[in-house]
């Protein structure tokens, strides 16, 4: 049996429709949001979309988007395990995380479009949300609410510019 190349290719379309609807069905949540912090949350397992190529996918997890300046960081996902934590905004210095100047304490599971005010306003400039574990008394304490760290060790942060537009990048 022999197929014309017009069936040929209608079933190639054919395919691709249909993976594409499937995969649009298959990446929507069926989690409802609540409120929390000002900010829409849905508490699942952790393994929230990605935004961007900015967002780690797993327990703990954060995206933030360039932004202009201001008293405020949006965050755009924030993802924490069991307890919560802190997403903690970090002035860049010499290329790596310096002075905090906020933290806000976020639920278990996953947190969109949550903020972070901070201590004095943001300028142009790079900038790093930080996850941070929470001690239990609910008082950040850099000292004791340690940076949460992935299975290899590494610290989970995000690295975001600050510009007069949001999408500018220095």
């Amino acid at each position: 049996m022999t197929y014309s190349v017009k069936q040929f290719f209608g079933a190639i379309i054919a395919a691709i429709i249909v993976a594409g609807a499937a995969g649009y069905f298959m990446g929507k949540s069926s989690v409802a949001p609540s409120q929390t912090n000002g900010a829409a949350q849905t508490n699942s397992s952790g393994l929230g979309s990605s935004a961007g190529t900015s967002f780690i996918l797993g327990k703990n997890a954060i995206a933030v988007e360039d932004q202009a300046p201001g008293n405020q960081v949006t965050i755009s996902t924030a993802v924490f395990g069991e307890g919560g934590g802190w997403v903690a905004i970090h002035e860049d210095r010499e290329g790596k995380p310096g002075n905090i100047l906020g933290a806000q304490v976020f639920p278990a599971g996953e947190t969109r479009d949550g903020f972070v005010d901070l201590l004095r306003p943001t300028v142009r400039g790079v900038y790093y949300a930080m996850l941070h574990r929470d001690d239990g008394d609910r008082q950040f304490d850099h000292a004791k609410d340690a940076p949460i760290t992935d299975n290899t060790g590494s610290v989970i942060m995000m690295r975001f510019v600050v510009g007069d537009e949001a999408s500018e990048a220095l």
